[in-house]
């Protein structure tokens, strides 16, 4: 089912369409760190079709380039996007690096909901080691094997197309969050998702995440880090969010 929608979805360049006029429901998606607006190709058309404006775009490097970019570059970016296309209701889902941006733009944003798949936690939840990376993480360069070993749930196309498109990232951002983003705690409902299969970020975080900001939790069985947005499952996850957005959304 995935490839199907991926076959329909692989020619969106991440641009969003100009605001209606008339007042929509407006997802902000954010990917994670060495991806791009594309990680969201198979739950946008289950959004859309409900009749949500979505907003996918890549998150851009600094303009002195991927090593020079800070957290703040990217939340700004967030933070831009949330405003300007703002128009009704607003939700915003992060994934990964995505979901503390999530976090920390609903101190400025105040959504109407906050969704967080396989988030990295923020300062207080969570092993924050302070590890520092080098300037600039070449996942560009990395290998199929890699990418295969790192998407055990997904379909081969979808895969091929996730080798392609991975970028390089700046560690400086990783390093921040590695030691740790404070965050004030939602004052929208939140709903946290896990896949049980997780070895990036442990489902540990999530748990507490959901557990200290009263929030829903959501737990899919044999899902890896990116399952929920890559894998074959991808379109059922994101329509269960929906129908949870459309308990909370009004």
């Amino acid at each position: 089912m995935l490839s199907s929608i991926l076959a329909l979805t692989l020619a969106m360049t991440g641009t969003t369409p100009p605001k209606p006029e008339l007042k929509a429901n407006v997802a902000v998606f954010i990917h994670g760190a060495g991806g791009g607006g594309w990680e969201w190709n198979a739950w946008r058309p289950v959004f859309e079709k409900a009749g949500w404006l979505c907003v996918n775009e890549d998150l851009l490097p600094a303009k002195s380039g991927v090593a020079e970019t800070r957290f703040s570059d990217y939340l700004r970016q967030v933070e831009q996007l949330g405003q300007v296309h703002r128009n009704g209701k607003m939700v915003l889902i992060g994934a990964s690096m995505g979901g503390i941006l999530a976090l920390k733009a609903c101190e400025s944003l105040n959504p109407d909901a906050l969704v967080l798949v396989n988030s990295v936690g923020p300062a207080g939840i969570g092993s924050h080691n302070g590890k520092t990376y080098p300037p600039v993480i070449e996942w560009s360069k990395g290998t199929l094997k890699e990418t295969q070993d790192s998407m055990p749930d997904s379909d081969e196309a979808t895969i091929q197309f996730a080798f392609k498109h991975w970028r390089d990232e700046s560690g400086a951002v990783l390093s921040e969050i590695s030691k740790g983003i404070p965050v004030k705690k939602p004052a929208c409902p939140l709903l946290v998702v896990l896949g049980d299969q997780d070895t990036d970020v442990p489902n540990e975080v999530g748990k507490t995440m959901a557990k200290n900001f009263h929030g829903d939790l959501r737990i899919y069985s044999g899902m890896s880090h990116v399952g929920p947005l890559l894998g074959k499952h991808a379109p059922e996850v994101a329509q269960w969010v929906l129908d949870w957005l459309a308990k909370h959304v009004r």
